[in-house]
C-alpha cells in the first residue's frame, strides 16, 4: 500500500505523543515500512502494523510470525562484545525463555513457570499489597505536593516482585537497579559505558539468585522460587523436556522482575495522571470502589506501558493488503491498536464504562499472553482502592511539563507530581 505517511518512533514529538501518528497509520498506512537501523534492528526490512485486527491475528500466527526476535537494540560492535564477554566470564549464559521462543519450547517454558506463578500465589499477595499501598500512603506524610513516582508508582511494584521472590529489604535498592539495567537497552540508545555498566548489574543479579536457588536445593520453603525449582513435567502435560536449568530459571526471573516493575509503575504514572484529568471519575471511584477494576482496564487500554513487540516473518505473506517478504521483523503495535476507533469509539477519551474493554491487548493475546498481568492487576486495584480511601483531591503539578521516556518501546513518564488532599 503506497501512502505519504512517514513515522519515525525516535523522534521525541512522536515519542511524547504518538497517537495522532497512530491514527494516521491506522487510516492510511496500516502496515508502514520503516527505518530498520533507527530501531536497531541493523540491515533488517521493519513493518508496523497498527490495526487492533492485524496486531491481534499476528499474535495468533505463532507459525508465520516467530517471537524469536533477538534484543531490540543494536547488535554489539566487537570492541564492545569483548568487552561484554569479559564481564560475563563468570556468569551463566543468556537463553531465550518465555518472551522470544515460539512452541513447542515455549509452550514447556510455560506450563513450568505456571506452576510456580500460579493465581492462588498471586491472589495471596492482595492482604501484603494493601498493606504495602497504606505505608507508601503513610510515607506522603502531610505533604501536599507528592512526588508520586519515586514516593509510590515505582516503590509499590518493586515491593510486589520482591515479594514473591523473597528479596529482604535490605536488598530493594539492588533490586531495583538490576530492573533498571535489564531495560535499559530496550528502544532506546544507550553508549557502551552504559551498556558495560548494565551488565555488570545483570551478573550482580544472576549470582544472587543462584545463591537463592541453591539454598532452596538445601532448604525447600513454600514460594516461588522454591517451586520453580521443582517445577517437572509429566505425560498430562503433553510436551517433553526436563525441569528447569539455572540459565533458564535466571532468564524467567529477570523476565519477571522487569515485566513486573518497569511497566506497572509506567500505568500507575498514567493511571493517576488520567483520574487528576478526569475528576468527575476520581469522585466516582471514591463513592464507589468497586469501579476500580474497570478503571484499571481503561488505562491498561489507553496507556499500553509496552507499545508493541518484534516478531520475524518466516515465510512470504500479506498483512491488511500489504506483502512482507520472509526474513523481515514486524512491529506489533499494542499502543495503536488500543486506540483503533474500529474497535473503541472515541478511543482517546478515558471512558471506564466504555464497551468492549476487555478487547484491549495491553498485556499482549494468544500464547504470549503476559503471564504477570494479574498480579500487575492487582496491584493497580488495589492501589486505586487504597487511595481513594485516603486521598480526597488529586491533581498534576504543571501538566504541561509532564515527559515520557526515551524508549518507543516502554512508555511511561519520567516524572510525575501530584497536588493531593487528605480525607
Amino acid at each position: 500500500m503506497s501512502s505519504t505517511v512517514s513515522f519515525d518512533a525516535t523522534d521525541d514529538a512522536v515519542v511524547q505523543c504518538p497517537y495522532e501518528h497512530y491514527r494516521n497509520m491506522r487510516d492510511e498506512a496500516p502496515v508502514l515500512e520503516l527505518d530498520g537501523a533507527s530501531l536497531g534492528r541493523l540491515n533488517e526490512r521493519v513493518f508496523a502494523v497498527s490495526r487492533h485486527e492485524d496486531v491481534k491475528r499476528i499474535l495468533h500466527d505463532t507459525t508465520t510470525f516467530s517471537s524469536r526476535f533477538g534484543g531490540a537494540s543494536a547488535k554489539p560492535s566487537p570492541e564492545l562484545m569483548a568487552r561484554l564477554k569479559e564481564v560475563m566470564v563468570d556468569g551463566w549464559p543468556s537463553v531465550s525463555t518465555l518472551l522470544t521462543e515460539d512452541p513447542p519450547s515455549h509452550t514447556r517454558y510455560r506450563r513450568l513457570v505456571s506452576m510456580a506463578f500460579t493465581p492462588r500465589r498471586v491472589s495471596r499477595l492482595e492482604p501484603a499489597l494493601r498493606q504495602i499501598c497504606e505505608t507508601l500512603v503513610d510515607d506522603f506524610g502531610e505533604e501536599s505536593r507528592v512526588d508520586f513516582i519515586a514516593k509510590f508508582a515505582v516503590p509499590l511494584p518493586i515491593a510486589a516482585v520482591a515479594t514473591i521472590l523473597e528479596i529482604p529489604d535490605r536488598r530493594r535498592e539492588d533490586f531495583k537497579r538490576w530492573a533498571d539495567s535489564s531495560v535499559a537497552a530496550i528502544g532506546r540508545a544507550i553508549t557502551d559505558d552504559e551498556r558495560v555498566a548494565a551488565e555488570r548489574d545483570i551478573l550482580e543479579q544472576q549470582h544472587y539468585f543462584v545463591s537463592e536457588l541453591d539454598a532452596r536445593r538445601d532448604d525447600p520453603r513454600d514460594d516461588f522460587l522454591t517451586d520453580l525449582l521443582n517445577a517437572e513435567l509429566t505425560a498430562d502435560d503433553e510436551v517433553e523436556g526436563g525441569p528447569l536449568d539455572t540459565p533458564e530459571m535466571l532468564s524467567i526471573i529477570r523476565q519477571i522482575q522487569v515485566a513486573g516493575s518497569e511497566t506497572t509503575a509506567s500505568l500507575l504514572a498514567d493511571l493517576m495522571v488520567q483520574l487528576a484529568e478526569h475528576p468527575d471519575e476520581w469522585e466516582r471511584l471514591k463513592a464507589d470502589p468497586s469501579r476500580a477494576p474497570k478503571v484499571v482496564e481503561e488505562a491498561l487500554r489507553w496507556a499500553s506501558p509496552n507499545q508493541g513487540l518484534f516478531r520475524i516473518v518466516q515465510e512470504d505473506t500479506e498483512v491488511a493488503g500489504t506483502p512482507i517478504p520472509k526474513g523481515s521483523t514486524v512491529w506489533i503495535m499494542y499502543g495503536s491498536a488500543d486506540h483503533d476507533d474500529r474497535v473503541f469509539d472515541d478511543p482517546e477519551a478515558f471512558n471506564p464504562d466504555r464497551e468492549r474493554l476487555n478487547s484491549h491487548i495491553a498485556f499482549g493475546h494468544g500464547i504470549h499472553f503476559c503471564l504477570g498481568a494479574a498480579l500487575a492487576r492487582l496491584e493497580a486495584v488495589t492501589a486505586l482502592k487504597v487511595m481513594a480511601a485516603r486521598l480526597d483531591t488529586i491533581s498534576v503539578v504543571e501538566p504541561e511539563s509532564l515527559r515520557y521516556g526515551s524508549s518507543f518501546i516502554l512508555r511511561g513518564l519520567e516524572h510525575l507530581e501530584l497536588d493531593v488532599t487528605y480525607q
